[in-house]
């Protein structure tokens, strides 16, 4: 499945206060999240790695199972009906 780059933003200043994994290639911020754990965003061509605070500063739910279906990596989500559904509720949040 081809990457995903959406008007909203997937990062906000309020996840400043977050401890985020950054990275130029998706490849370095998928082998992150595999080895780490965390939520993978896209952001401005660069890639990050969140915890469950940041997902909850974007105003979504950590442990909604949608995460689980998606891999946890909006950027290159396992399944697509999941990602939508967690797009829909981002953007209602935004």
């Amino acid at each position: 499945m081809g990457s995903h780059t959406e008007d909203t933003s997937m990062y906000v200043a309020s996840m400043d206060a977050v401890v985020n994994r950054w990275f130029t290639s998706y490849e370095a911020a998928r082998a992150s999240l595999d080895a780490e754990g965390g939520y993978l965003f896209p952001y401005r061509g660069q890639f990050f790695v969140t915890l469950g605070e940041g997902v909850r500063e974007l105003g979504l739910d950590p442990g909604d199972p949608d995460w689980e279906r998606i891999g946890r990596d909006w950027v290159r989500p396992k399944d697509r009906e999941a990602w939508c559904r967690l797009k829909d509720k981002r953007e209602l949040s935004a």
